[in-house]
């Protein structure tokens, strides 16, 4: 009897003793978890050790892409077209000759061969060269500005790009070290039920978040997977290239308000400035089309040995084109005021989806700019101290493991969230910038007003900060 009751005594103790050992890193850990750091970026390499910053990927983009060098293509014919809109007809020579009058036979009084030359040079309406090449020198902004437009796109796409690859790398690591803590958890409980002082749901709790944060792994290597390709596609390389970004990401600044941005747009946006050159262009062809109601000049001069008098041999002269077929003409400048009507109503149009676009974005760039506050400075803190004090709970035999895990579950879709949030707003910038029309150059309205916008945002964490200690406090 004795001896039983010493048994039970050892049984109990070996068992207290595993327990003990299972909670130490419960118990000890959420002071080490709580002043771990989470970086904002990782390193992204490749073999060749070399990595591409955001400008970098940007500049390569525009270097490889076919269609930007299909669009500067398009600019040089255009800027060609100029010399050949300016530059007057060809002169044309004509020659004739009296055949019974080769080698100065049958030609009177021994003149030789009779032959006739004539030089002609046409000379259009006054005005008609100049009105062509405005027109095509506008042409050939408008290009410039379709490239301009071009470049902007590619630049927000390869942005867009940078940020989902950064964001990618960044949930990788994440959802790896979740992984870990999570297989810490699973062996903890394990070793909690394997002493009588769990059950075993907790185990199974465990080990149905580990697969879930390893089926997470799996989709997010797919999407990596896939953003190479088109990162590749991109820069008109193999879908399989290795590819290295740096991992720097812009830090979050405040944007001006929507009048600022609007004057920005309005001035700088270039297929708004591609639009306007070509109704200023079409204008032009419509002075011209006015122009061919008037008739061109041809100055001729020549040389004819046919007339037995030297003083008539020598002749100059001017002639015109008789323009009778007025309907045609009419048709014509029809045609260039309806192609100036198109081009106007294409530029409101276009004006009116630059605004909505830039309303868009900007509404987006300081929605990402809030979460990414929301989450820093209030949300991911209290999670990890959530998580914290669940596992110091649990370690101390107070707690119940789904609680534990829910918090690591809460806590790992708040760094997530902190990292997609910080992607998003590179890519609402980079959609913000392309509505503008370029990149973002803070003039002296904007500073003032990212200095409001700051100042509110302080005023808005400072209002937070006395809830959240008066919840601590009760």
């Amino acid at each position: 009897m004795f001896a039983q009751y010493w048994w039970c005594i050892a049984a109990l103790s070996r068992r207290f003793v595993v327990a003990v050992v299972a909670a130490l890193p419960l118990i000890f850990a959420p002071a080490l978890y709580a002043a771990e750091e989470y970086p904002h970026s990782v390193t992204l390499s490749s073999a060749s050790g070399s990595t591409m910053s955001a400008q970098a990927l940007v500049d390569e983009a525009l270097r490889a892409n076919p269609g930007i060098t299909a669009l500067e293509a398009a600019v040089r014919g255009a800027e060609a077209r100029i010399v050949q809109s300016t530059a007057l007809p060809d002169p044309q020579l004509f020659t004739a000759v009296a055949p019974d009058t080769i080698g100065g036979y049958n030609s009177p009084n021994g003149r030789g061969s009779n032959v006739r030359l004539e030089l002609t040079q046409t000379l259009p309406w006054p005005g008609k060269l100049r009105l062509r090449g405005d027109a095509a020198t506008k042409t050939a902004e408008a290009e410039r500005g379709n490239l301009a437009l071009r470049r902007l796109q590619l630049r927000t796409v390869a942005l867009s790009y940078y940020a989902q690859w950064n964001y990618i790398h960044q949930a990788i690591t994440i959802n790896e070290r979740n992984s870990t803590l999570v297989d810490e958890l699973r062996r903890v409980a394990e070793a909690r039920y394997a002493a009588g002082i769990t059950n075993q749901p907790d185990v199974l709790l465990a080990e149905v978040e580990l697969q879930h944060i390893r089926h997470r792994s799996v989709q997010l290597r797919r999407q990596l997977a896939t953003l190479r390709a088109q990162i590749n596609t991109l820069l008109n390389r193999s879908t399989t290239a290795d590819i290295a970004l740096s991992n720097a990401l812009p830090p979050p600044t405040a944007i001006p308000d929507f009048d600022t941005l609007r004057l920005i747009a309005l001035s700088q946006h270039p297929g708004l400035a591609a639009a306007k050159q070509q109704i200023a262009a079409s204008r032009d062809r419509e002075q011209l089309a006015d122009k061919d109601f008037y008739p061109d000049f041809k100055l001729f001069t020549g040389y004819n040995s046919l007339w037995d008098e030297t003083a008539k041999r020598w002749v100059v002269g001017i002639g015109i084109n008789l323009p009778l077929g007025r309907d045609k003409y009419r048709a014509a400048r029809d045609e260039s005021r309806a192609n100036t009507v198109g081009w106007q109503s294409e530029l409101d149009e276009l004006r009116s989806q630059v605004l909505g676009d830039l309303e868009e974005a900007r509404v987006l760039v300081n929605e990402a700019l809030h979460t990414i506050a929301l989450y820093e400075h209030d949300l991911l803190p209290r999670t990890a101290e959530n998580l914290s004090a669940t596992r110091a709970a649990y370690g101390a035999g107070g707690g119940r493991f789904s609680e534990l895990i829910s918090a690591e579950q809460v806590h790992l879709d708040a760094e997530l969230s902190l990292q997609r949030a910080r992607a998003d707003y590179l890519i609402a910038k980079a959609a913000l910038e392309n509505t503008l029309g370029g990149p973002l150059a803070l003039s002296k309205y904007s500073q003032q007003q990212n200095s409001n916008m700051a100042a509110s945002q302080n005023s808005a964490t400072a209002k937070i900060k006395p809830n959240a200690t008066s919840e601590h406090a009760q």
